[in-house]
């Protein structure tokens, strides 16, 4: 089946074989979709390098991003210099291209007040 592409910039544009079409839609959006999030949670201590363990906690992923949460400003300064070794260990346990960066939010811990 063909299928007309259309955006008025490119009226004279050809047509194009619609599983061409749905193959490109599909596998942007289909993306990362066999990442496991719940399995590198449980797996984080196992997966990640050594400094990363007690500082560092994922949240989730969002459009090939992993999103990580750290305790402090300093964490984070120090957690970027290893991301590109991070991302190659979650690419050998999970596969190459589920995941481009990583990006780090601190989370400040809240100490509970003293009582007056």
């Amino acid at each position: 089946m063909i299928a007309k592409y259309y955006r008025a910039e490119e009226a004279d544009r050809e047509p194009e074989e619609i599983t061409e079409l749905l193959g490109s839609i599909i596998s942007r959006v289909g993306r990362g979709a066999s990442f496991d999030t719940g399995t590198l949670i449980a797996e984080w201590k196992d997966i990640v390098p050594e400094r990363w363990r007690d500082s560092a906690h994922p949240v989730g992923v969002r459009g090939g991003v992993l999103l990580v949460e750290v305790r402090s400003g300093i964490d984070a300064t120090v957690l970027k210099h290893d991301v590109a070794e991070l991302l190659i260990r979650i690419a050998h346990r999970f596969g190459a291209g589920l995941l481009d960066d990583v990006q780090l939010r601190v989370v400040l811990q809240r100490t509970p007040r003293k009582a007056l």
